[in-house]
């Protein structure tokens, strides 16, 4: 049989490994100056001919051949390894990490030039009926896509299928908000001075649970009754790569935003400074003044799970169940707000969205100046009181 024509590829047969063995050629490597070159085998001279079209037909369609021996985890392990710009935050590499070990734990050992679309939808599937939610498979499913892109880049994958795969519906996990009769109860019990504000301030005013330990009296105006949302409490690599807990500006101009204080927060706000104020002078030089307003007794910040396993405690002892976290103050304040007729566009102003139609998407089931009048709403139903 005579010779293929030039650029259509060879196929011999390699005495040494027993099989037959199609190449093609790709050039060569700018930077190495070597031939690249994509081969395929078989145990017939037929099979490698069938193989070889397929790298032929690949060279048509995307200008080049990607290497048959590159895995998904390979793919993925590229991406952790060499993170993009974008990912500052520990908590976004700790979240997409995440996200690569479970791409890796159902499809890793699959060759990337064999994964195809139906591989990967019945994959993603695999997720929601292990419970996973439509949020977490969908940023599942974007993070292949992304590690792909950058595969094909280097000519590692010659299509994405993950950008090409539909994501299922999962589960859709549903934040609970509390009753104002359990509201009531919480507020009726036995509190001390940093969580009766806290929880003023997560109910009455909406903040993010990282806005509120991220709070500083310098950004408070007990006199004017106005607070001002500018920081968010973040764990952050510090000098020695370690986690330090750092306060860091809100990104969104939404975000960053001026309440007006409910008179009952007021009240609660000035029994937590008079507390820290005597907490101050019995510490002394051990006090570490940061300025924070939800702060340890000796002036430190507060870790999360710290804030988590306390609020919990509160809520086992008000008798309303341990079962919450300190974000469901934040549904509870939307949740209230709906109930006594406050506008969607105010609640949505209050809370710090960019528009209402996010506030309807993420707190549909409790959805039945503007900033005022939701501090106005809240004195309505809570009263003047009088922290203790």
């Amino acid at each position: 049989m005579g010779r293929r024509p030039r650029g259509e590829g060879s196929v011999y047969y390699d005495a040494a490994r027993g099989c037959y063995v199609a190449a093609i050629e790709l050039g060569r490597n700018p930077e190495t100056g070597r031939r690249v070159r994509r081969k395929v085998s078989g145990a017939t001279r037929t099979e490698v001919r069938d193989k070889l079209a397929e790298l032929l037909g690949e060279k048509r369609r995307t200008g080049t051949v990607a290497r048959r021996d590159v895995t998904v985890e390979s793919v993925m392990r590229d991406l952790l390894a060499n993170p993009p710009r974008g990912w500052r935050s520990p908590v976004t590499v700790q979240v997409n990490t995440s996200h690569a070990e479970r791409i890796i734990a159902g499809l890793g050992k699959a060759r990337m030039v064999r994964v195809t679309v139906a591989d990967v939808e019945r994959f993603l599937r695999r997720l929601a009926d292990e419970g996973y939610s439509t949020s977490v498979i969908g940023a599942t499913k974007r993070l292949g896509a992304r590690a792909v892109r950058r595969a094909m880049r280097d000519g590692l994958a010659a299509r994405n299928v993950f950008e090409l795969a539909e994501v299922p519906d999962g589960t859709r996990k549903r934040s609970r908000s509390m009753t104002l009769d359990q509201i009531r109860a919480l507020f009726a019990s036995d509190l001390t001075p940093f969580w009766r504000a806290y929880l003023a301030v997560g109910i009455c005013c909406g903040l993010r649970p990282g806005e509120r330990t991220g709070l500083v009296w310098d950004d408070i105006d007990l006199a004017a009754g106005v607070i001002r949302v500018r920081h968010s409490l973040k764990a952050l690599p510090g000098p020695d790569g370690r986690l330090v807990l750092q306060l860091a500006a809100l990104k969104t101009d939404s975000s960053r935003r001026t309440l007006a204080l409910p008179r009952y927060a007021v009240a609660a706000l000035r029994a937590l400074k008079t507390a820290q104020a005597a907490d101050r002078l019995r510490l002394g030089p051990l006090y570490a003044d940061e300025g924070l307003v939800f702060c340890r007794p000796d002036g430190r910040p507060y870790w999360r799970e710290a804030v988590r396993l306390g609020f919990r405690r509160v809520c086992k002892r008000a008798g309303i169940g341990e079962d919450w976290t300190p974000r469901e103050l934040r549904h509870s304040f939307v949740s209230v707000l709906s109930d006594a007729g406050v506008d969607i566009e105010d609640i949505a102003d209050a809370a710090g969205h960019s528009s209402s139609t996010v506030t309807r998407e993420v707190y549909r089931h409790q959805i039945g100046d503007k900033v005022a009048r939701a501090a106005a709403a809240m004195d309505q139903i809570f009263g003047t009181g009088s922290a203790r």
